[in-house]
């Protein structure tokens, strides 16, 4: 899949997204990547203490055409571990569909920065 950008922001409207996956990585490892994440709350009875909310858009893969693209947003975040892990850990991502978790992965693997 090609990722032409991606953006992480508290804009990002993720509302009734839900878990479609993990990514197995460390927070230092997200910030490098991401940034800071657009969300925290260090309460420990929070169930989320640390969300990205990111909206990439990517060359649809059913289309001849390079300009057609393709929008979607996943959200990556711990759950229930009653503060942010910074150690190893399995990220949940969040979406509206598997492709949430794909690209998620690719942004990873590859460490793709977002658009400034």
């Amino acid at each position: 899949m090609n990722i032409i950008e991606y953006e992480v922001g508290s804009h990002v409207d993720v509302n009734m997204s839900h878990r479609q996956g993990i990514v197995n990585t460390t927070y230092d490892k997200l910030v490098s990547i991401l940034g800071e994440p657009t969300y925290t709350d260090m309460d420990r009875h929070e169930k989320v203490n640390c969300e990205w909310a990111i909206k990439v858009t990517y060359q649809d893969p059913y289309s001849d055409d390079p300009e057609d693209t393709v929008t979607k947003v996943a959200t990556i975040y711990n759950w229930c571990t009653g503060n942010i892990p910074y150690d190893l850990y399995g990220w949940h991502i969040g979406g509206f569909d598997l492709g949430s978790e794909h690209l998620v992965h690719i942004i990873i693997n590859d460490q793709i920065k977002p658009v400034e």
